[in-house]
């Protein structure tokens, strides 16, 4: 062998170990637990990391079903698939959708970040255990559970209680009521493309339509408990919005015992509904992002 091939050969060699070690940090493979099928769709994770966040995601799993005295659906649709992803314009968010292939439909919870506590992940599990095609029901459960035993962090409390953000708009006259928001996205200000590629067209109505739900799902389930909203999510498969055989009031009779119920309760969250107007006020688009920032600043 030629000393030049020789020394090509051996610095090919040194150079492949060099990179051996960097290659192996990538995550290789999904990672099955309990109840998820858990992966890396940045190639940027090591399996520890991986590893980490499955553990993250089906202890948080459990923490709905326990909350919820509820089953995860595998009999039914097999385990959920949790993918972890880059951000989207650099918000920390998750989605819920099926997937379907060969004739199969699988639950996807796609989680747009895997630093720090994850946001949305516990509202978006929920959808996955009770599939619902109704946004209001879907969300009402999402939120409540979020709120819960997830991350107060998350949209669209973000930071604040649902309930300071519908006092708030109830003062600052631009509260929306319930009835306008459909089983679609549409009426949320948002479109959906499938495959969780969700777009928002008008993001303060977003925000307005998901901190009222998170609200009322919370009245919900101290006024009447679980089980009922259970019976609610259930009925609603075969009937639209069945509150009147669940609650004994139709849909604008309870949100008017809710609105009743929040406002006189509203001296205690009199500081927090005065920051949160006045983020509204000056820009309800980013009313969100700022009070995240705000709460964020004094930790």
């Amino acid at each position: 062998m030629k000393p030049v091939i020789r020394r090509v050969i051996v610095v090919s060699i040194f150079v492949a170990g060099l990179l051996m070690p960097a290659l192996s940090r990538a995550s290789s493979a999904m990672i099955e637990t309990r109840h998820l099928v858990v992966s890396d769709a940045t190639g940027r994770l090591s399996n520890d990391q991986l590893k980490s966040l499955a553990d993250q995601a089906q202890a948080m799993l459990e923490r709905i079903l326990a909350f919820w005295s509820a089953d995860s659906g595998i009999d039914r649709f097999g385990k959920i698939r949790v993918v972890f992803d880059v951000p989207r314009r650099d918000v920390y968010s998750t989605v819920f959708y099926w997937e379907k292939k060969d004739g199969e439909r699988t639950r996807i919870v796609q989680v747009f970040r895997s630093e720090g506590s994850p946001q949305m992940m516990a509202h978006k599990l929920t959808s996955a255990v009770f599939p619902q095609k109704d946004k209001l029901i879907r969300n009402m459960m999402g939120i409540l559970t979020e709120a819960q035993v997830g991350n107060p962090l998350t949209f669209p409390m973000c930071g604040f209680n649902s309930d300071d953000w519908v006092l708030a708009l109830l003062k600052t006259k631009s509260y929306i009521p319930l009835n306008e928001f459909g089983p679609d996205h549409e009426s949320w200000g948002m479109t959906d493309a499938g495959g969780g590629k969700l777009s928002i067209l008008d993001k303060s109505r977003q925000h307005k339509a998901y901190a009222e739900t998170g609200s009322f799902g919370n009245y919900l389930f101290q006024t009447y408990g679980i089980n009922k909203i259970k019976q609610f999510h259930r009925l609603s498969n075969e009937k639209e919005r069945p509150s009147q055989d669940v609650f004994g009031f139709n849909m604008q009779e309870l949100e008017a015992n809710w609105l009743k119920a929040l406002r006189a309760d509203e001296k205690t969250r009199e500081k927090n509904v005065s920051v949160v107007s006045r983020l509204i006020e000056r820009n309800p688009g980013t009313a969100c992002a700022e009070a995240q920032q705000l709460v964020t600043n004094k930790r």
